[in-house]
């Protein structure tokens, strides 16, 4: 039932993030990767209020904050950030090989987002973070690693934006 119910959540959220883009559409792409980085870091503080049990002393369930947070907030953001990405890669392809171009540009988006996951695993590990139904479990380090990883580094990559893409709206043929 729960899994069921956030993966529509997610949806939902998902939809709503492709229904916003239409707004920032007509934005420079470094703009709307900007704003969209914006959002995402705003919506990884769901996460901190879960962590910091913050949440209950709002009046929030966990399954409230998870299902409002992580599976629509999260996917609004994501689809937001996904659609300058994907529009830019269309854009990037040259004529007459842009399935070729396509396909291997997904490829290295689809790398970086593994090495990425994997990453993360490894740093949860070495902070020890544990998670066991049984037990013992180690959140101690968790409220740092999201602060980092979800919001220090992706805003500490936004410089990188001037310099790696093209100053083009995202109208422009």
């Amino acid at each position: 039932y729960y899994l069921a119910v956030s993966n529509v959540v997610g949806s939902a959220g998902s939809m709503l993030g492709a229904v916003a883009f239409q707004w920032i559409q007509n934005w420079s792409f470094r703009g709307a990767f900007c704003i969209t980085t914006c959002i995402q870091v705003l919506a990884s503080m769901f996460d901190l209020l879960i962590i910091s049990r913050l949440n209950i002393s709002l009046g929030f369930s966990d399954q409230a904050a998870y299902l409002f947070g992580d599976a629509a907030c999260q996917s609004l953001a994501a689809q937001m950030a996904v659609m300058p990405m994907a529009l830019l890669t269309a854009r990037l392809c040259p004529r007459g090989a842009e399935a070729t171009v396509f396909a291997i540009l997904a490829g290295f988006q689809n790398f970086g987002s593994a090495v990425g996951s994997i990453l993360g695993a490894q740093l949860s590990d070495s902070f020890g973070i544990l998670s066991s139904k049984e037990g013992p479990c180690n959140f101690e380090w968790l409220s740092f690693l999201v602060v980092l990883c979800h919001m220090v580094v992706p805003v500490a990559c936004l410089p990188l934006t001037w310099w790696l893409v093209p100053a083009a709206s995202m109208e422009d043929e």
